[in-house]
């Protein structure tokens, strides 16, 4: 394989996205001005950016509980209100780099459920950023991971209804649920709350996918949107490969490939995406 046959192209809706370029810059600007700073779990799921920012000196810490003073971070997928509480009580100062995509949701979630709506958020039950909207419905909300799980939910005609969305669900299932529960349902309305980001690099990904011999998607493992450009890769093309950095690429994966695309994640750091690309060169 020659590498003047091999194009190597970088999609363009690739790495930070606003939301987790915003939350890591809050935190390398704090981590100099805050002597014990503190991490409520993963800022975003990629191991890398958490690598950095654990050098920072930035401790990562499962509960609350965990620490006696000082500063915590609450990380881009958001928490529910009760944290916020939590953290007063125990007299802790908060950094919140929550992202405003994720605030728009959990704020739709908690207004709505006081209208008397019942929520349903279409989403990952196990993924942070869905329970904390469900939380912001005080835990009464109900989730559905996908289309099928939607039309397996128990609906009461008589009652109104608000589907909201994390914010890195498919967008074309998250229209088709949305569809779906409108023509069964007097009282329903939706906010479709999946992010720009997410809808312009799944657009972009299924037609790439089309024209390119190999797909490459780069991306921490636990990312929920990394995993999804994934599935919508995988579904068009089969020589589709889910890497989290250059360590993961194999150069037998490449072979007699003429072209290839790399797309990444929104919490995929732009210097992740460059040494990918340069051991593709080297390969080559």
């Amino acid at each position: 394989m020659k590498s003047k046959k091999l194009k190597i192209r970088v999609a363009k809706h690739s790495g930070f996205c606003f939301g987790v370029k915003r939350a890591y810059d809050l935190v390398c600007v704090n981590s100099k001005n805050c002597e014990k700073l503190y991490i409520l779990g993963k800022l975003v799921h990629n191991d890398d950016v958490c690598g950095n920012i654990r050098k920072k000196g930035i401790k990562e810490i499962k509960s609350l509980r965990d620490i006696q003073e000082g500063t915590v971070i609450f990380t881009a997928h958001g928490v529910g209100p009760n944290m916020y509480e939590k953290a007063n009580e125990r007299g802790l100062k908060i950094i919140d780099t929550t992202c405003p995509k994720v605030v728009k949701a959990q704020r739709l979630a908690k207004t709505y459920f006081k209208k008397g709506y019942q929520i349903i958020v279409f989403g990952d039950k196990n993924h942070k950023e869905v329970r904390s909207i469900k939380e912001w419905a005080e835990n009464e909300a109900v989730i559905a991971g996908n289309f099928d799980e939607v039309k397996e939910l128990k609906l009461d005609p008589g009652r109104k209804y608000c589907l909201v969305s994390q914010t890195t669900q498919n967008a074309k299932e998250f229209k088709k649920s949305a569809v779906y529960l409108k023509n069964r349902l007097k009282n329903f309305i939706f906010f479709n709350t999946i992010c720009d980001s997410t809808e312009q690099r799944q657009k972009e990904i299924r037609n790439l996918a089309k024209v390119n011999d190999v797909v490459i998607i780069v991306g921490g493992r636990d990312s929920a949107n990394s995993k999804m450009l994934f599935e919508i890769a995988s579904k068009i093309n089969p020589k589709s490969h889910f890497i989290e950095n250059a360590k993961g690429l194999k150069p037998q994966r490449l072979m007699s490939a003429k072209s290839v695309i790399i797309g990444a994640g929104a919490s995929t750091p732009e210097w992740v995406i460059e040494k990918v690309v340069d051991k593709i060169r080297k390969i080559s």
